[in-house]
């Protein structure tokens, strides 16, 4: 045990050349004689916090107080590194599910002077702890903090090691199969609408779909399929619904022959870098799903000929930029595009007129185009995470919207147009820099919901500031204000 320790606190500096990290277990501490008071007095926590002591209380100023935008932007992109990380890991881990609760404590260089571990979750031996202290070790040696203060600071955290696999959902109820057995043994075929065959372990799809003539649904998703075959489309002219989500098909290997029934299409998490040619050939299909797959660019011209369209979705898919084309979608009611790297959005999203729902939260959007205002039967925007810091006064034409998410942002005044939204019954500003709220909104009488958690103008002083009469005038019109 004393050899392991020793590793634990000086093996990480034989892996790279930066300053030596500590990694060791927090109940550790009082036998190493390591005071984890005086750490955080040495590192001030990375935001701004309230202190309560003796019933009083007071604002702590974070390290990065200006920044905090910036620096959860960067938390959120270091846990995905970790998670891929450990993902890559995976073999060396000796027990997956696993809830990993850390203290950092970051100098101002950006390298890690201590990292304190505790485990939850499950009870693991000390060969267990240790493999996984280990590789913990080679993620911060490895992956400095990438901004730098003056004093450094002391962040917390917790994430998962390593993702248990799930179970199996079984789908049961009348007409429905979700084994080979059972589809083979039936006699009844004829009866059958939905062939649950997810989590199979599926590399191709079985002969014995093609043996139920009044098939509407078949769910072949979390495989490992390597392709869509044309005769899925050709030989099952009853197929409505028809799900591939997560599995291992490239560009070339979605073949759709040319057909009227299919009405929804679930190509998420696959290996596709383009919207798949063939998928125009599906004339009447409602429902599109290609998120989590890397799309270099959107195909508009293919889309376009989607008459029928009316659920896109573009989660996570890698795109920059959206085609001017994205206009010609004017039946399409649902668009998400969250998780992208979108710096603008086109003016032409304004002909998407029936358009009632649009989520375009965690890209790089420094604006909304005025466009918008021309999308008359938009209820939903959620544009959270992103670089915006004002609206338009020409927005109040948003006759029909009804929530409106701008939290993670970067307004400094809260725009007086949001007062002047007239269906308007839930709206987040939640960790912006709001320094003024209109007067005008402690007037709106539809506004249900009101988040102003993590801003200057809230905590545990806002109803003592120059914003409290605001807030009583919402919460006399039973506004629930968050803050």
């Amino acid at each position: 045990m004393k050899k392991l320790l020793l590793f634990l606190l000086f093996g990480g500096f034989a892996l790279s050349g930066w300053a030596q990290v500590n990694v060791i277990f927090l109940r550790d501490t009082t036998r190493l004689n390591l005071s984890v008071t005086d750490l955080k007095k040495k590192y001030p926590y990375a935001l701004n916090r309230v202190i309560v002591k003796s019933g009083a209380s007071s604002e702590e100023k974070g390290a990065f107080a200006t920044q905090s935008k910036l620096f959860m932007e960067t938390i959120n992109s270091r846990y995905q590194q970790f998670f891929t990380f450990t993902e890559s890991n995976k073999k060396r881990l000796p027990v997956l599910g696993v809830m990993l609760q850390t203290e950092e404590f970051i100098r101002p260089d950006g390298t890690y002077e201590w990292v304190l571990c505790s485990f939850k979750g499950r009870d693991l031996t000390n060969e267990q702890e240790g493999k996984l202290i280990q590789i913990i070790a080679e993620w911060y040696n490895q992956h400095p903090f990438p901004l730098k203060t003056q004093t450094g600071f002391h962040w917390g955290g917790m994430t998962m090691l390593g993702n248990i696999p799930q179970k199996r959902t079984v789908r049961r109820g009348a007409g429905i199969i979700s084994t080979l057995e059972a589809a083979e043994k039936t006699t009844r075929p004829d009866t059958v609408k939905m062939l649950a065959f997810n989590q199979l372990d599926l590399i191709a799809v079985p002969e014995i779909v093609y043996r139920f003539s009044k098939l509407e649904e078949l769910d072949l998703s979390k495989n490992a399929l390597h392709e869509l075959p044309a005769r899925l489309t050709a030989d099952i002219p009853t197929l409505k619904r028809l799900s591939l989500l997560y599995n291992v098909i490239p560009d070339d290997s979605v073949f759709i022959t040319r057909n009227k029934h299919l009405q929804a299409l679930n190509l998420q998490g696959n290996r596709l870098t383009q919207v798949p040619p063939s998928i125009r050939k599906n004339r009447r299909l409602e429902s599109l799903w290609l998120g989590n797959n890397k799309l270099k660019e959107l195909d508009g011209k293919t889309l376009r000929r989607l008459h029928r369209l009316n659920d896109l979705n573009l989660y996570n898919a890698g795109l920059t930029q959206l085609p001017k084309t994205i206009g010609k979608l004017k039946h399409v009611r649902v668009m998400d595009l969250y998780y992208n790297k979108l710096t603008e959005l086109p003016r032409q999203i304004g002909r998407m007129k029936r358009l009632e729902q649009l989520a375009v939260a965690h890209n790089d959007l420094k604006e909304l185009p005025l466009s918008l205002t021309k999308l008359r039967r938009l209820q939903v925007l959620y544009a959270h995470h992103n670089r915006i810091s004002q609206l338009p006064d020409s927005y109040q034409k948003m006759t029909y919207l009804t929530i409106l998410d701008l939290g993670y942002n970067w307004f400094s005044v809260a725009p007086e147009v949001l007062a002047a939204l007239p269906s308007l019954e839930e709206l987040d500003l939640s960790n912006n820099n709001l320094q003024e709220l209109p007067r005008s909104l402690g007037e709106s009488k539809r506004l249900k919901k009101l988040y102003l958690r993590s801003n200057p103008l809230s905590g545990a002083n806002a109803k003592s500031g120059p914003y409290a009469p605001i807030i009583q005038q919402l919460e006399a019109n039973q506004t629930e204000v968050f803050y």
